[in-house]
């Protein structure tokens, strides 16, 4: 029985598989590819393509009502997620939908995605290509403070589809937040973003952060970069003045001078 594909999860929900921060993007279901199957069960990935730390929305059918299931990668267990509920098992009408997390240690090339039953006696698999991450790069990579604040850092990235609509994300070790904008890779496939921070806002402060940036559906995930916010350089020590005898002025008077002051924004 076929289904229409569902609406894919928050990315929020799955954002310490992505980058331990969070890549906070909604993702949409794409075309199915074909598949294989060892029995009247069936498997789609959609895409059929995805780089490692990417991943795919998975479709099952024709499995018995309830059964648990169990999703492999060339035969090793593969992370996945169910669309609706907790459990990886068969809905009432034999079908499951479900996002399944490419290893970040995948290798290129055509891989084979399995789906077993609990008893075995229904197995279907499909298989999709791993393709090389995007590249990225970032300036400056460490940067004080103050300038921090001031002008950010800027991220670019090559090798997206040209026309790709891609999202970005920031973060450190424990969180992560979304980046707005979108952008669209431009015809040689790169894509940029600017970085500045709110002061006192998120990430505004010294440390090391990752920017990450993925295609809208989360199959194609850049390169990780990284840039390190150190602390403003202390100011350097000035002599103190000779002591002056007693009577004497420490300095004359300031005349005062008028100035022109110049405000942007």
């Amino acid at each position: 029985m076929s289904k229409t594909s569902s609406p894919r999860r928050e990315a929020a929900k799955r954002s310490s598989a992505l980058l331990a921060t969070g890549l906070v993007v909604t993702a949409l279901a794409l075309g199915g590819a074909a598949s294989a199957q060892a029995s009247s069960a069936s498997l789609t990935s959609s895409p059929a393509t995805a780089t490692a730390g990417g991943s795919v929305l998975l479709d099952a059918q024709g499995f018995t009502p309830g059964d648990a299931l169990s999703f492999e990668l060339d035969g090793t267990a593969l992370s996945t997620s169910p669309l609706v509920g907790k459990d990886e098992s068969a809905d009432a009408n034999g079908d499951y939908s479900g996002d399944a997390l490419i290893p970040e240690d995948a290798t290129l090339g055509t891989h084979t995605i399995s789906v077993t039953d609990a008893s075995s006696s229904d197995v279907a698999s499909t298989t999709i290509t791993v393709v090389a991450q995007p590249t990225a790069s970032v300036t400056p990579s460490t940067v004080a403070l103050a300038d921090y604040l001031a002008d950010g850092v800027t991220v670019t990235y090559s090798g997206f589809t040209p026309g790709e609509t891609v999202g970005f994300a920031i973060g450190d070790a424990a969180s992560g937040i979304r980046i707005s904008p979108d952008a669209v890779a431009d015809a040689a496939g790169s894509v940029t973003v600017h970085w500045v921070p709110q002061a006192g806002g998120s990430y505004s402060t010294e440390g090391t952060y990752e920017v990450i940036a993925a295609s809208t559906d989360l199959s194609i995930v850049a390169q990780r970069v990284s840039f390190t916010v150190t602390a403003d350089a202390a100011s350097d020590a000035t002599t103190a003045p000779a002591a002056a005898s007693a009577g004497t002025p420490l300095a004359t008077a300031a005349t005062p001078v008028a100035r022109a002051v110049s405000f942007t924004g």
